[in-house]
């Protein structure tokens, strides 16, 4: 039901889809109010499915500044893709949240299309080939691990 298919974002990269098959799956289905006065925050789910395993792991907006700043150090290519900015004002705002999950979304299904074709990323698609897992994915980064940073009473660990 997303309008964006991972397949899209593929195919404007310039990939065959049906080399790569889509073997990550992301969604970020929803979000959640996390935490009590000024440690309230929005921490929004991420649903991956790699091949045949799904895990959810809910990670805030600053994490995924903290991977994308990591990773784009490893791989400067990942510096081309757009990252919803962070803003001062109004980010308890529903409306500025539902806009960043669709962005971050957007940004996680670009940021898998680029690493499983760039030959320096080890889930490079023919490095990994039939062994991509979510094992492969955790290893790539923790952001991705079911438990890491999971402080809110959703607790995925």
């Amino acid at each position: 039901s997303f309008i964006y298919s991972s397949r899209m974002f593929c195919r404007s990269l310039g990939a065959n889809p049906d080399d790569l098959k889509d073997p990550i799956k992301i969604s970020i289905p929803r979000y959640v109010l996390c935490g009590q006065g000024k440690d309230e925050h929005y921490e929004f789910e991420l649903k991956i499915t790699v091949l045949d395993e799904t895990w959810t792991v809910f990670r805030r907006y600053s994490r995924f500044r903290e991977m994308h700043k990591t990773l784009k150090l490893k791989y400067p290519e990942l510096a081309t893709l757009e990252f919803p900015p962070k803003k001062l004002f109004g980010n308890k705002d529903e409306r500025v949240i539902a806009e960043r999950r669709s962005h971050l979304e957007k940004y996680l299904r670009n940021f898998f299309c680029m690493m499983l074709k760039s030959p320096s990323s080890p889930l490079h698609i023919d490095k990994v080939g039939p062994t991509l897992s979510k094992h492969t994915i955790c290893e790539f980064s923790p952001f991705f691990k079911k438990g890491v940073f999971d402080y809110s009473s959703h607790g995925t660990g």
